[in-house]
């Protein structure tokens, strides 16, 4: 209980010391962007203000305006206060009034762009006028305001990436160029002899140095180095050469830890000040020094300890080799089976069907050799036909045989003892093509179960050698985790008259990033339908906890209901699997209602057209992956949707009028609407699954 209380304790302190930092960090950058410029253009400014302005909360545009009009100050231009000032204030006013914001990668840098030659003219017409000159700076200035509004945006979306110092590609490299933007907003700003450009720049060459190696730390030293002034010109290329390679020799120490590559750091620092920039020495080593003061007081990236782990035992070794030879053998066994199923679905030739016939009918015939020997290709030709004859009567379903040709009298003594094995044969050969078809299917099946039971005990394999800890490990803790990430809420009603729901849900942990959630639709309603879902839904919790892929899970889900009655057996799948870690989705329906996504001002459907789990036994697996950052996915069963008009989608026009609420609470409205629109008696089983990430 006590590290129950300690864990909760850490994460509150967390999320509070992160909404603090993110309060304290927009002004800081709405300060520097106000002193960036281009060749005197202030666009930087306007173009953040302006993605702030698209934030429905709007919760860091009054902050950061405090930060711009600080930095305004400092630049002591009345005239470029007021015009970006100006510009900041249009956006401010005209960039939420747009509701429909689905392509704000075009709509947001026009507005910006807009804005920013709005003002620039009317100030120009009001001070110098406009001449040709005055007009092409701007236009530049709209380019720039429009062109780092976009960038701006992309970095703004991943704004919780920057406290949890986690990046991908596209992230690092939006972020990087506002951190470059922000540099060149400090240059010239010192406070008693300390450059904080060069304070700043500092501890970020060590922090990048620290958290990504010599390579990161180098082109991000270089590329800094290069924009600390947008004038670019000799001093760019001196200042990207000497940065990049102290970013290169602080990244290559990385591996002694901080105390490493402060004392690298500062050996290096004091021979580039000394040979290069001799005249700026005491300002050089004072701004370096507080920056690696800065850099060694700040929490690092925490160290993986490798001295205590423990080395694999022989015996633990064993077990795994033994365990991956039993894998191979289950994929093996699958292997054998597909090949087994294909060689069953080879359908016997004609003249494998005409030796069968001969053998019987005129094996004793008397006039065999004449028939065989001197006449052979007439009488091949007339067996040939003869079959061709059988199987078009059998086809049309008719028994009688007089409209064969009048020839085949004289060619056989035994034509009708010949025509009525012949079609003997065809119908023995039928039923055996049919049970050779089940039986195909039947191996089928049971391959694509070998092979997924291959896939799990080689999971097995490797958990066993990865010596997982204990306690994480447990799907118990995954789901408390997965409760303090996800916001989860669930309705659901009943047809009128009946007591229970042929309708059910569920949510399985599948590992401490990965959650799914099921619904299960069985057929009809009642408690034929609902004992049809439960066991569905039973299964497929089983195979998946036990470590089966969702698609093999589904196979193995279909395999079981085909197989298990002759009579109609099938329910839809609706299932979503959500990677906590990558921020994605995945979407799998079998027969499934639509499902909506709620965006910022936004609602997509997405919807398949697949027959339901039971009914054929190779079934397609639509997948649908998305990215699952700030949407909310409403799963619904088609007894919510039937209680509204087929000609309207009731649930879409509710969705885009209903306010931003919880999930449960949403869930609870959706099922209020629905029974307000079935006057109280729905005609099916519904269930509603709202699921979100908590903010």
């Amino acid at each position: 209980m006590a590290d129950w209380a300690t864990l909760k304790m850490d994460k509150t302190l967390g999320k509070v010391s992160g909404n603090v930092g993110m309060l304290l960090l927009f002004p800081v950058i709405g300060f520097m962007l106000a002193r960036a410029n281009v060749f005197g253009l202030y666009p930087f400014a306007i173009a953040f203000s302006a993605i702030l302005a698209a934030d429905k909360k709007n919760r860091n545009l009054l902050m950061t305006l405090i930060g711009v009009i600080l930095g305004l100050i400092s630049v002591r231009d009345l005239a470029v206060s007021l015009q970006v000032l100006a510009a900041i204030g249009f956006c401010s006013l005209v960039i939420p009034k747009i509701k429909a914001f689905k392509g704000e990668g075009i709509i947001l840098p026009l507005i910006t762009a807009l804005a920013t030659a709005l003002s620039g003219s009317i100030f120009l017409a009001a001070t110098n006028g406009l001449s040709q000159s005055a007009l092409i700076l701007v236009v530049a200035q709209s380019a720039l305001a429009g062109g780092f509004a976009v960038i701006f945006w992309c970095a703004y979306l991943q704004r919780e990436c920057l406290l949890k110092g986690s990046f991908n590609s596209e992230q690092a490299m939006a972020w990087f160029l506002v951190l470059a933007v922000c540099l060149s907003g400090l240059e010239g700003l010192t406070i008693g002899g300390v450059n904080l450009q060069i304070l700043v720049l500092g501890f970020f060459i060590l922090y990048i140095a620290d958290r990504f190696g010599a390579g990161a730390a180098a082109g991000a030293g270089a590329i800094l180095g290069f924009l600390l002034k947008w004038n670019f010109g000799v001093d760019s290329l001196i200042n990207a050469g000497i940065y990049g390679l102290l970013g290169f020799i602080c990244g290559g120490f990385a591996g002694f830890g901080k105390l490493g590559i402060a004392v690298v750091y500062s050996a290096a620092v004091l021979m580039i000040s000394y040979f290069v920039h001799e005249s700026f020495l005491s300002v050089y080593l004072y701004s370096s020094a507080l920056g690696l003061l800065l850099f060694v007081i700040l929490p690092g990236k925490k160290k993986k300890s490798t001295v205590l782990k423990k080395k694999v035992m022989p015996e633990i070794e064993t077990t795994v080799s033994k365990v991956k030879t039993l894998a191979d053998i289950f994929d093996q066994l699958a292997f054998g089976f597909q090949a087994a199923g294909v060689e069953s679905k080879l359908k016997p030739e004609v003249p494998e069907l005409m030796n069968i016939l001969v053998d019987r009918i005129c094996k004793n015939c008397p006039t065999v050799k004449h028939c065989w020997e001197r006449e052979f290709y007439r009488t091949y030709n007339f067996l040939f036909d003869l079959f061709s004859y059988q199987e078009e009567k059998m086809e049309l379903g008719e028994t009688e045989q007089k409209d064969f040709p009048p020839e085949w009298k004289s060619y056989c003594g035994k034509l009708q003892e010949l025509m009525l094995a012949a079609r003997f044969i065809l119908e023995q050969q039928k039923d055996k093509e049919v049970w050779q078809k089940r039986l195909a299917l039947n191996r089928d099946a049971l391959a694509e179960q070998y092979k997924n039971v291959s896939q799990v005990i080689g999971h097995l394999a490797k958990e066993l050698y990865s010596k997982h800890n204990a306690e994480e490990g447990k799907p118990l803790v995954w789901s408390r985790q997965h409760r303090r990430v996800l916001d989860i809420g669930v309705g659901t009603f009943i047809k009128a008259g009946n007591g229970i729901s042929g309708d059910n849900f569920s949510s399985v942990p599948l590992s401490a990033t990965k959650s799914a959630l099921v619904l299960c639709d069985g057929m009809g309603v009642g408690e034929e339908a609902a004992r049809m879902s439960s066991a569905a839904l039973t299964i497929l919790e089983q195979l998946l906890s036990t470590g089966f892929e969702a698609e093999g899970a589904l196979k193995a889900l279909n395999s079981i209901l085909v197989l298990r009655s002759p009579e109609e057996s099938f329910v839809t799948v609706d299932m979503v699997i959500l990677d906590l870690e990558r921020e994605e989705a995945r979407l799998i329906k079998i027969g499934a209602a639509p499902t909506y996504i709620i965006r910022q001002d936004d609602i997509e459907i997405l919807e398949t057209s697949s027959l339901p789990v039971g009914i054929l036994n190779d079934i397609e697996i639509p997948v649908i992956d998305i990215g699952f950052t700030d949407e909310t996915l409403v799963l619904v069963t088609d007894g919510i949707l039937d209680v509204g008009s087929k000609e309207n989608d009731w649930l879409k026009e509710f969705l885009q009028e209903v306010e931003l609420m919880s999930a449960q609470e949403l869930a609870d409205r959706i099922i209020k609407e629905a029974m307000r629109l079935a006057k109280g008696r729905p005609e099916d089983d519904g269930v509603v699954l709202v699921v979100r990430r908590r903010e």
